[in-house]
């Protein structure tokens, strides 16, 4: 297998670093353009098991905005952010609310990845 070079902007840090990495399949050959420690650790993740951060909203009833800030409580395989967000979206709460609170658990079939509210609301009217 020969090498192949991958471009891609790190996102660890705000520096936004060009990186140009050097792999054959999953083992890293080269890397090029970090300016950080972080980038390098960014690079194997990205090339090995590319993850996103999760934040969304979802419907809440009886409380006075008709939208929850909510987030995910660890990274999101990337191929499944769509499905993803389409499984929190389903979501319908009724307030009250409070931050942190875990409102969905085991989101795509995985142990430790729940959705938690990002804010408390409160219950208004009857």
């Amino acid at each position: 297998m020969s090498p192949v070079t991958t471009t891609l902007t790190c996102i660890a840090c705000p520096i936004g670093c060009a990186l140009r990495l050097t792999h054959e399949g999953r083992d890293i050959v080269e890397l090029a353009g970090a300016t950080c420690d972080r980038g390098a650790k960014y690079a194997a993740e990205e090339l090995i098991d590319p993850r996103r951060q999760l934040s969304t909203t979802v419907a809440i009833e009886g409380a006075r905005s008709a939208r929850l800030p909510v987030k995910v409580t660890r990274p999101v395989p990337r191929d499944r952010v769509l499905e993803a967000v389409a499984a929190i979206h389903r979501l319908r709460v009724r307030a009250p609310v409070r931050a942190g609170e875990v409102l969905l658990e085991a989101l795509l079939g995985e142990e430790g990845l729940a959705v938690v509210a990002t804010r408390s609301l409160g219950r208004v009217g009857p």
